[in-house]
């Protein structure tokens, strides 16, 4: 999920062995990893998988995977496990966005010209970008991607007019991604949500996201096309079906223990 790719300080990754916690479950490299409230003894003083919606009271971000019995600590007999973390504070990592049907959001009417998107959303959307996804059909606006130019309330979002020209009408059923416009958020703190497979980063939504984390950049790559940043005057308005692009986001957490803090980082208070 969150590959290392910069610090805004221009520090290398700090990598410290830490104590981890898993129940039952594996723990993936790119893992982001946060202290969570205790609810058991075996949770103070660990560091275990953040919770996707909130990303608060981050430690770091894994940098090697283990597997379900070499994450469970087990306090009473003094086990613990470690696992490597890359711990900075003001890190930026690049993370993949999901699109998963579960991650999408279905379009209720058809558009001939594909410049506007029907999709139940949240307001202040303008500089995002959408995408629609591969719903596995033939036919609807797989591929059109643009820089959102306007929102009608909480229904429509419309294709910035000046970059808008060589998109392919979308019908109701399709499937779209709402891509993160940099330094906005819905909620204070920051809006990114990690996807329902707990990996990838997950678009907007209908409802306002809350993970505490923010977007300094979005990307398109594809097996034809070097990653690059998205720029409207370049990529929007267009279709990319042919291409199958992924699309990436340098994510940055709002609410780190050892950094910048905030409204929500509140665990090392036991």
């Amino acid at each position: 999920m969150a590959k290392w790719h910069y610090d805004v300080t221009a520090a290398e990754p700090i990598i410290r062995d830490t104590r981890v916690y898993s129940a039952s479950t594996a723990i993936a490299i790119e893992s982001v990893m946060a202290m969570q409230p205790i609810g058991t003894e075996e949770q103070n003083g660990v560091a275990m998988l953040a919770t996707p919606a909130q990303l608060d009271n981050i430690v770091g971000v894994t940098n090697e995977a283990l597997t379900a019995a070499e994450a469970l600590s087990v306090v009473a007999e003094g086990v613990d496990k470690y696992a490597k973390l890359i711990i900075n504070p003001y890190a930026v990592y690049l993370c993949k966005y999901s699109q998963a049907a579960a991650d999408d959001v279905p379009l209720t009417a058809a558009d001939a010209s594909g410049k506007t998107l029907t999709i139940t959303q949240v307001t202040d959307h303008e500089r995002c970008w959408t995408y629609i996804t591969d719903t596995g059909g033939t036919t609807g606006g797989y591929g059109n991607l643009f820089q959102i130019g306007a929102v009608t309330g909480t229904t429509v979002v419309t294709a910035a007019t000046s970059y808008d020209d060589n998109l392919d009408g979308n019908i109701s059923g399709d499937t779209a991604i709402v891509l993160i416009a940099p330094y906005s958020a819905d909620v204070a703190g920051g809006s990114v949500d990690l996807a329902t497979n707990a990996v990838d980063v997950a678009g907007y939504n209908a409802d306002a996201a809350a993970g505490a984390a923010v977007v300094l950049e979005n990307y398109i790559t594809s097996k034809t096309r070097p990653m690059e940043p998205l720029v409207c005057a370049k990529h929007s308005g267009y279709n990319y079906s042919s291409e199958a692009p992924q699309f990436y986001a340098d994510v940055m957490f709002s609410e780190t223990l050892l950094g910048q803090g905030g409204t929500t980082c509140t665990r090392i208070i036991n």
